[in-house]
């Protein structure tokens, strides 16, 4: 139940791209991707501090989040009524709702599919400076993804593993060009990902799709280092 009310948000979220951004468009357009930037950092950080137990760490990046999300809603609030502005603050409200649901009920996993959900909200929102930044950022939400749906259950979760992967594999393939353009010397970090892609490819042994997406959520730290 937990893992359909969090994917029903997300079929909506796709539409958060052509409504944040249409906010750099007025005079707070280093303020509104300062407020996204952190509200991704605090939500992807928030998905380890569960993971691994942390409590006192998982409820201050909630806390962030929503200090940051309510700063947002202060920038917005200060300009004409936008509806589709309206409607995904209202969204992203609800993923910090389902956070906090979640937490309560003490359901560690809803907490991190939730905010892995917000974190890929954030980064299509998002206007990166290079392709080759947008796609390290939506490897990592996407690695995340397969990590949260495999603990939860491959069985419940199949049709999104499969298409999570795929996206993934395609996502790699990409950026593994601009990673070789970079530098000739990031080849044994291109070699090493393809390596990892290759076992996840018609992989459905859960234990080693999330043994291999916590390898690449490593070497994704590597190629941050890069870019």
């Amino acid at each position: 139940m937990m893992v359909q009310r969090c994917y029903v948000l997300l079929m909506f979220s796709w539409v958060f791209l052509f409504s944040f951004s249409t906010a750099y468009a007025n005079g707070n357009a280093q303020e509104v991707t300062e407020k996204l930037s952190n509200i991704e950092y605090y939500s992807e950080n928030l998905v380890d501090s569960i993971l691994a137990k942390d409590t006192v760490d998982s409820k201050k990046l909630y806390e962030n989040i929503q200090q940051n999300l309510d700063q947002l809603h202060r920038i917005f609030s200060g300009d004409a009524f936008d509806e589709r502005k309206s409607r995904e603050l209202l969204l992203a409200y609800s993923w910090l709702r389902v956070i906090a649901v979640d937490m309560n009920q003490g359901s560690r996993i809803g907490v991190a599919i939730a905010a892995n959900q917000l974190s890929a909200s954030m980064i299509r929102s998002l206007n990166y400076p290079t392709l080759f930044q947008r796609d390290t950022a939506w490897m990592g939400y996407l690695c995340r993804e397969l990590l949260l749906l495999n603990i939860e259950g491959d069985s419940m979760n199949r049709q999104l593993l499969d298409a999570r992967r795929i996206d993934l594999i395609d996502t790699w393939f990409r950026l593994r060009i601009e990673l070789s353009k970079k530098d000739f010397r990031n080849k044994t970090l291109a070699i090493h990902g393809n390596n990892l892609i290759t076992l996840l490819q018609g992989e459905h042994d859960s234990k080693v799709t999330m043994k291999t997406a916590k390898k690449l959520l490593q070497l994704i730290d590597e190629i941050k280092q890069v870019e």
